[in-house]
């Protein structure tokens, strides 16, 4: 009988604090393990983003090979009998000319370039199939849960200035960068190093709902301080237009300070195939990367002070004009942000200073 009491006394199981110390353990191994599980997820994600624009540059140089030039940033919309449409930000944008080179030949035989209206206008139906499909190349899984299924995160570079036109389309423009509206450049035209100009960099798609702060939001009617609201020339050229950008940081800023009773939009990136400034493919080097100032534009289909951005931690992926791909620091100095945006200026840039 004594061994009996014995042994069941020693088969006894943990107490109440014995168990709650495991518990813990348990909790703090948990906590000390998480953020190193979430660190690799980011690096997986972000090495699929940069994978993406690896895609896009081989996909700008076999455009580039069949065609001599690279695509046209903002194409015009449509030319037939039933509609006559050259109005800036109407039609295709780069990413939709770049189909057949990204393994999407499909989507590129059933769009309809006669009737290529995406934004506005009455034929803006007859290319639906296409305009609303998701491309998977064409998002980045660190941006997730946006409700724009069709949006994108990659984005061509107009340069460091305010509006997409080129001179030769408009007096009123100046495009420095490797994209403008109706009108393609080659590597021949990138005379400051294909390897030192920007093709093409990150931005964030929005989620459709004001009073939100997620870092995509902008805010829109937002007027350059010269020549109608939307620059001219020089003046909304960097550096140059440098003055002007400062005062429209400030009425930024002003908008910003109110909120969704502002002039607040959601809509960055929503769309891939359409080649207007804020819901496609476009943005400019006015900002650097990631910056505290949200976006703003005075008209969103062909003006805007729109910055790279991404989720990545400390910086951006950005395409350069040779294909390779950068990792491009939030804390990169303005004016080499600027010089890296343009691709004629003349700038002279060490490996070192990006």
């Amino acid at each position: 009988m004594l061994r009996s009491r014995s042994r069941v006394r020693g088969t006894r199981g943990f107490t109440l604090i014995e168990l709650l110390v495991v518990i813990a353990i348990i909790a703090v191994l948990i906590a000390l393990l998480l953020p190193a599980v979430q660190a690799a997820r980011e690096a997986a994600r972000r090495a699929q983003c940069t994978n993406n624009l690896k895609q896009i540059g081989l996909a700008l140089h076999n455009y580039h090979s069949a065609n001599n030039v690279f695509p046209i940033g903002q194409g015009i919309c449509c030319f037939s009998t039933f509609l006559n449409d050259t109005g800036t930000g109407h039609g295709p944008s780069v990413l939709l000319y770049l189909l057949s080179n990204m393994e999407q030949q499909a989507l590129s035989n059933a769009f309809n370039f006669t009737h290529g209206n995406l934004a506005s206008g009455a034929l803006t139906w007859l290319n639906t199939t296409v305009s609303e499909s998701s491309v998977a190349a064409y998002l980045c899984p660190s941006d997730g849960g946006s409700t724009f299924k069709q949006g994108t995160n990659y984005a061509a570079s107009i340069g460091p200035n305010f509006r997409i036109e080129p001179r030769e389309i408009s007096s009123a423009g100046t495009a420095v960068g490797v994209f403008t509206f109706r009108l393609a450049y080659g590597v021949d035209a990138i005379r400051d190093g294909s390897s030192n100009t920007i093709a093409f960099s990150e931005k964030l798609i929005g989620d459709n709902t004001n009073a939100t702060v997620n870092g995509a939001e902008g805010y829109n009617c937002v007027l350059w301080a010269t020549n109608g609201g939307s620059g001219s020339g020089a003046d909304q050229v960097m550096p140059t237009g440098s003055a002007n950008l400062q005062t429209y940081i400030t009425s930024c800023r002003a908008q910003m300070a109110l909120g969704a009773a502002g002039s607040q939009y959601n809509t960055s990136g929503s769309h891939w195939a359409q080649g207007r400034m804020v819901e496609g493919p476009a943005f400019n080097e006015l900002l650097t990367p990631n910056n505290k100032v949200s976006d703003c534009t005075n008209t969103s289909q062909n003006t805007g002070m729109l910055a790279a951005r991404s989720r990545h931690s400390g910086g951006v992926n950005t395409l350069m004009a040779d294909g390779s791909v950068r990792f491009m620091k939030d804390s990169i100095a303005q004016n080499i942000w600027w010089g890296l945006g343009t691709r004629a200026a003349g700038e002279v840039i060490s490996a070192d200073a990006f």
